[in-house]
């Protein structure tokens, strides 16, 4: 009886040390699996939570291509007016502005999951705003390889494709516009 007791403490002694040794190995590719992931991070800054009292320094932190009309923010969706100006009126830079948006939209921020984009040209003696063009852009509902499509699209109407992906709408004037 003495041995059979002595047996079983020697089992559950020998038990525990492979237990010990297994759960420190585990704890150890857990630490090598954390310091991955904080390397990942240094290179991929986190992404900023878009709110009403960030707003203004995330967007001039964007360094948008465009100059910025008006900006709203409500919950989930962030609906930018871009201001078009004589300068600004080329088409190549509009779509790269787009992008631009586009891509920082959805890329530095956790909480954007719509973005809907205006470009709105205004005539300097009466004051009357027109449309030109307008994305309502959703996150994830595109190729990867969209956004670099759509930046070096150039001076041409938008492909089927492009139009479809970012629900892109042209106005009259802004085809009558890209044809000259």
């Amino acid at each position: 009886m003495k041995r059979t007791m002595i047996m079983q403490v020697i089992l559950v002694a020998f038990g525990c040390a492979v237990l010990l040794s297994r759960l420190s190995w585990f704890t150890g590719k857990m630490e090598e699996s954390s310091a991955a992931a904080a390397a990942l991070t240094e290179n991929h800054p986190q992404q900023a939570e878009l709110r009403s009292d960030n707003l203004v320094d995330e967007l001039i932190s964007w360094e948008l291509l465009v100059p910025i009309d008006r900006v709203e923010l409500s919950q989930h969706i962030l609906a930018i007016d871009f201001k078009i100006t004589a300068e600004a009126g080329q088409s190549l830079l509009l779509y790269q502005g787009l992008s631009h948006a586009i891509a920082c939209s959805f890329e530095k921020t956790s909480n954007i999951n719509r973005l809907l984009v205006r470009f709105v040209a205004e005539d300097q003696w009466l004051g009357n705003k027109y449309l030109l063009l307008a994305a309502d852009v959703r996150r994830g509902e595109w190729p990867n390889y969209a956004l670099e499509e759509l930046r070096a699209w150039g001076n041409r109407e938008l492909s089927h494709e492009l139009k479809s992906w970012f629900r892109v709408t042209e106005t009259n004037l802004w085809k009558t516009m890209i044809s000259k």
